[in-house]
C-alpha cells in the first residue's frame, strides 16, 4: 500500500472543492439564483444519463479505446504522484447528482453567509475522502492488499452489474417522470 497516492488523491480532493469553492464564493450569491434556473433541464438530462450509465455497466455499451488528457514522458506513467492528485482531482469534479446538491445547494449558501466559510469546502472535500480511507485503511491492516483484491473482482463484477440494472431502471423511472411520458 502506498500511503503517498493515497494522500495525493485526498489532497486532489481538497484543492478540487477548494477552488469550487472559491470561485462559487468570488460569483457571490447571484449563482444561486441562477443555478435554480437550470435544474429543470439539469433533471431532464438525469434520466438518459443513468439509462447510458446502467447500459455501459451491464455491458451493453462498450466503449473501445481511451482518450488522454494531457500525454507525459512514458518513464512518468507509473509512481507518478501527480497521476493519484489529478485522480482525486477528477473525480471531485465529477459530480453525482446528490454531491451537486450538497455542495452547490446545501454547503455553499453556508459558506456565503459564514465568515469562516472559507473553510468549509475543504472539509467537505476531506470529509467526503473519509469513506474511502476507512477502507482503504482496513484493506491495508488485514492484510489483503493481493488477495482480497484478486477474490473481490468477482463480487465487484457482479455488484457492477446489478448496479447496472438498478441505473437502468432508476433511469426509465426518471425519463418517464420528467419528460413527462
Amino acid at each position: 500500500m502506498v500511503w503517498k497516492d493515497v494522500f495525493w488523491f485526498t489532497f486532489g480532493k481538497i484543492v478540487a472543492f477548494s477552488l469550487l469553492g472559491i470561485l462559487v464564493w468570488l460569483l457571490g450569491k447571484g449563482i444561486e439564483q441562477n443555478l435554480v434556473s437550470y435544474f429543470p433541464w439539469l433533471r431532464k438530462m438525469m434520466g438518459p444519463l443513468l439509462i447510458a450509465v446502467g447500459l455501459f455497466m451491464i455491458g451493453v455499451i462498450k466503449l473501445n479505446g481511451t482518450f488522454h488528457l494531457f500525454k507525459g514522458p512514458k518513464e512518468y506513467k507509473h509512481e507518478n504522484l501527480l497521476g493519484s492528485f489529478m485522480l482525486g482531482f477528477s473525480f471531485s469534479l465529477a459530480f453525482c447528482p446528490t454531491m451537486f446538491v450538497l455542495f452547490f445547494v446545501t454547503l455553499m449558501p453556508v459558506a456565503l453567509s459564514s465568515p469562516y466559510g472559507f473553510i468549509l469546502p475543504p472539509i467537505f472535500a476531506l470529509g467526503t475522502a473519509i469513506p474511502l480511507l476507512i477502507v482503504i485503511a482496513i484493506i491495508w491492516f488485514l492484510g489483503g492488499s493481493g488477495v482480497l483484491m484478486k477474490k473481490s473482482r468477482k463480487f465487484g463484477t457482479m455488484v457492477g452489474r446489478l448496479a447496472g440494472i438498478l441505473m437502468l431502471l432508476l433511469g426509465i423511472f426518471d425519463t418517464i417522470t420528467y419528460w413527462s411520458i
